[in-house]
């Protein structure tokens, strides 16, 4: 489970722009630069730093940032309680077993010659899928929004941004989901 973890939050650390274009009080674009996971590091400082983009590149979006990075604080809270710790501990455990016991289940119809090599490789490879929290076309697509991100921030175009930003949004959105239903299933038991 804690492979499973820390490819969530090296995905979502790589998933962070590296940079963020500003305005300071003059009107003009000031650079600020930090690294691409800083923006999840503190709590309210990455909330900010969205924040600033949202209100530089898409104001009209500010009010729909704000409850996502809202829910977002109150996810990653639940995730430092102790008992939802626990429960994830147990819930890893539960799920490596049920992995175990179905690769076991594969092997022996695979040794009774009730699949093929064929079937077998397709079978595996679903149960290797169950195991990720994203697909490789979910991390392509991530690192092609953080790629474009980054060049668009680097150029300082704001056309591109007001049209990432959005994209940013519906990403943050869809993954508070899936945390919140991860969640949900591990308190579950």
């Amino acid at each position: 489970m804690k492979r499973v973890w820390l490819a969530f939050f090296t995905a979502l650390a790589l998933a962070m722009p590296s940079t963020v274009a500003a305005v300071g009080q003059s009107g003009e674009a000031v650079d600020v630069r930090m690294p691409a996971g800083h923006m999840w590091k503190h709590g309210a400082l990455d909330e900010q730093k969205w924040l600033e983009m949202v209100q530089t590149y898409t104001p009209e979006q500010a009010d729909e940032w704000k409850k996502v990075l809202e829910e977002r604080k109150a996810l990653r809270q639940q995730l430092d309680d102790e008992q939802v710790k626990q429960a994830i501990k147990e819930k890893c455990k539960q799920m490596k077993k049920e992995r175990e016991a179905a690769l076991d289940r594969l092997i022996d119809q695979l040794a009774d010659k009730k699949i093929t090599k064929d079937e077998f490789k397709q079978e595996l490879k679903q149960l290797h899928k169950k195991k990720r929290w994203m697909t490789k076309e979910e991390k392509q697509r991530l690192h092609m929004l953080h790629e474009h991100t980054r060049q668009a921030m680097e150029s300082n175009n704001k056309e591109a941004m007001a049209k990432l930003l959005p994209q940013w949004l519906d990403y943050m959105k869809k993954e508070n989901e899936r945390l919140a239903k991860w969640l949900q299933e591990v308190k579950q038991g």
